[in-house]
């Protein structure tokens, strides 16, 4: 971890405190409530700032949020529901009993390291018939035409200013814009396709159950 103030510190991984801890409840986290049952116990691997489990935790869930930079999670232990865990998501065991619902946002599948060993834990940590939920770069996005262009999320500015697709992979960086102040953040990810992602699933022990979002860029799967 970086040294300083926690809206200072930079994830290993890149990504900016103070950018996630600027990003609004995201609506996403109702697409997740209304595809798994009534209060759930959740797993919820790289929550970063705990954006989805604040979220979560208020339509009447129980979260486990787990992040490798324990300044993402600064604030969580006071929010009611939420239980946070600092730890690298590799090889993570957490004590029984077994959870209802694993969550992966923020693209950890389509990370050829993480992914593997994110799906792994998932599958790991949740009971027999249990519900993985998990975000995936839609297929068929056009990412060298998005080079260029300013986005926002709440009071963050996103712009792609990199993005190189050689077959299935991806090669880019965005920039963070927040107020005066700028980050730069390069990433590498796996363009799954669904039988890819399938067998991605398959290897972990889960099966593919169906979209929850019109872009399929959100899916659940069942262990």
């Amino acid at each position: 971890m970086t040294a300083g103030p926690p809206e200072d510190v930079v994830a290993p991984d890149g990504s900016p405190v103070a950018i996630y801890d600027a990003l609004p409840r995201p609506a996403e986290a109702d697409l997740v409530d209304a595809a798994i049952p009534a209060g759930s116990r959740i797993l919820d691997l790289g929550a970063g700032t705990g954006r989805f489990a604040r979220a979560l935790a208020g339509l009447g869930h129980t979260v486990v949020a787990v992040d490798h930079e324990p300044a993402m999670l600064a604030g969580l232990e006071d929010v009611p529901g939420v239980e946070p865990v600092a730890g690298e998501i590799a090889g993570l065991t957490l004590a029984p009993p077994p959870f209802d619902v694993a969550l992966l946002a923020s693209h950890l599948i389509d990370d050829d390291d993480l992914g593997p060993a994110a799906l792994a834990v998932a599958q790991r940590h949740l009971r027999p018939g249990g519900t993985l939920v998990a975000e995936v770069y839609p297929a068929g996005l056009d990412w060298p035409a998005a080079v260029g262009r300013r986005s926002e999320i709440g009071p963050v500015g996103i712009t792609v200013t990199r993005a190189v697709v050689t077959g299935d992979r991806l090669d880019a960086a965005v920039r963070y814009d927040l107020g005066e102040r700028t980050w730069d953040q390069p990433f590498v990810a796996r363009l799954l396709d669904q039988p890819a992602l399938e067998a991605r699933l398959d290897a972990a022990g889960i099966r593919f159950v169906r979209w929850i979002d019109p872009t399929r860029g959100w899916f659940i799967g069942r262990r």
